[in-house]
């Protein structure tokens, strides 16, 4: 087995017998042993592939994607060493046949030039409309490679300065009832003859807490948030009869023009923006899209997306690989966005 001991000099020609064994069973550290000098993320846009040694001749033993944490080793010249498990293959029999496969912490040589700290990692005009998945009248499409948006949404990277001077432009259509209270875990809301309740429930992994938050006149409607063991969502409730009209992953922000719903949902799980676009028709909703968007989400707080008078929504928003600060919370450096429905 290689040892991390071992000192490599590309100045200086490497055997065959030597290279071979770094090929085959790669170069081994004490993970327990080995000082971390710093972490740095992967910067470059299509990502980073990790080499056996420090030459862009060398054998390509791992690939990174754009924005993944590394732990450094070494520091070389042009070169990081990163510590990693590396998982090896041995076909012991040369019949194509792999017969045992080890995984080991090793270490492995990455470019300088394609990594950096995290914060140089920010969002491009073109990062905006680039999907993972869609799902238009059922039928849904997956991208691993990601696929641009050039229907239904148009997206605009802004200025912060643009962001908060639209932000006393934000239209809100729910009107709220104080009234409404819920009483020892059971929501009751009025409706023109009866009532419609809804009953907080309290076991482990199924947990549903709601709260009443108003209700949107227009669409006759009420509005309830609902909290799981992992998550929350949003309901809205048709006030005559007390069905339900229709669900959203986020909060359902209204266009100014009360044609369009569009929701916006962080998922922390697949680390996309779920969005949301529904048509509004009398007081029914139609969903017209879902769609993930890959390379940025938005704030979770409710002031930090608004639909302005002009017609556009407003988010603030980062990239993915930026989203959390190194202590686990919400990056508060945002970027800014506007979406416009473009139908």
């Amino acid at each position: 087995m290689a040892s991390q001991n071992g000192i490599i000099d590309l100045n200086k020609p490497i055997s065959a017998a030597l290279l071979a064994q770094y090929n085959r069973d790669g170069i081994e550290i004490d993970y327990d042993d080995t000082t971390v000098l710093k972490q740095v993320y992967v910067t470059a846009k299509d990502g980073l592939i990790a080499r056996q040694l420090p030459s862009g001749a060398a054998r390509k033993v791992k690939s990174y994607a754009f924005g993944e944490k590394l732990d450094v080793i070494e520091d070389r010249k042009d070169w990081y060493a990163v510590q990693d498990r590396i998982r090896r293959e041995y076909d012991e029999d040369n019949d194509g046949v792999v017969e045992t496969d080890t995984i080991k912490w090793e270490k492995v040589f990455v470019k300088k030039a394609q990594t950096g700290p995290i914060n140089t990692t920010a969002l491009t005009a073109e990062d905006l409309n680039i999907m993972s998945y869609l799902s238009v009248a059922g039928d849904s499409a997956h991208f691993e490679n990601g696929e641009a948006l050039n229907d239904y949404l148009q997206f605009e990277l802004i200025d912060k300065a643009l962001f908060e001077r639209k932000r006393p432009l934000a239209v809100n259509f729910l009107s709220t009832d104080k009234t409404i209270k819920k009483k020892n875990g059971v929501l009751s809301i009025q409706l023109a003859k009866d009532s419609v309740k809804f009953v907080d429930s309290d076991i482990e992994g199924d947990t549903e807490d709601y709260r009443y938050l108003g209700k949107f006149d227009f669409l006759d409607q009420h509005l309830i948030e609902v909290q799981y063991w992992e998550g929350h969502g949003y309901k809205m409730v048709d006030a005559v009869e007390g069905y339900l009209k229709q669900e959203f992953s986020d909060y359902p922000y209204i266009s100014p023009n009360k044609q369009y719903i569009i929701s916006t949902y962080a998922n922390p799980y697949e680390l996309n923006t779920d969005l949301e676009l529904y048509k509004i028709e009398g007081n029914d909703i139609t969903p017209i899209i879902l769609a993930g968007f890959k390379n940025w989400m938005p704030s979770t707080e409710k002031e930090d997306i608004f639909w302005a008078r002009d017609g556009y929504l407003y988010l603030a928003v980062n990239h993915i690989a930026t989203y959390w600060t190194a202590d686990g919370n919400i990056n508060d450096q945002f970027q800014y966005v506007r979406i416009k429905v473009n139908l």
